[in-house]
């Protein structure tokens, strides 16, 4: 499995998120930005790394009709093995945002 350098910003958080959510369907980015809130710039960045480490695959949707003078529609969905790694990431980075980092010391007496 490869993937394992996939840094868990904010934005690959959101990301994976919804597409952990229904990992069968194929997602567009316009979608993943009604529901994250993130800009289009930053998904599509996001998507890259993922594609790029295997995570996700990416496909062409067919054009509805051949007259209908729209770009093909590009989807996205995650792998297979990137399923697997997406939801072992997002555990991992779940039980972290719940450990605390360090505990308080006392304040030192200053008399």
């Amino acid at each position: 499995m490869q993937g394992m350098d996939v840094q868990l910003t904010r934005a690959t958080r959101g990301v994976l998120v919804e597409l952990v959510s229904d990992p069968a369907a194929g997602r567009r980015v316009l979608e993943l930005h009604a529901a994250t809130g993130l800009s289009t710039g930053a998904i599509y960045a996001v998507l890259a790394r993922l594609e790029a480490v295997h995570w996700v695959d990416s496909g062409w949707d067919p054009p509805t009709t051949p007259q209908q003078g729209w770009p093909r529609r590009r989807h996205y969905r995650l792998s297979a093995d990137g399923l697997a790694m997406a939801r072992g990431a997002l555990a991992s980075a779940a039980s972290a945002a719940v450990i605390p980092r360090g505990r308080l010391r006392p304040a030192a007496d200053s008399a």
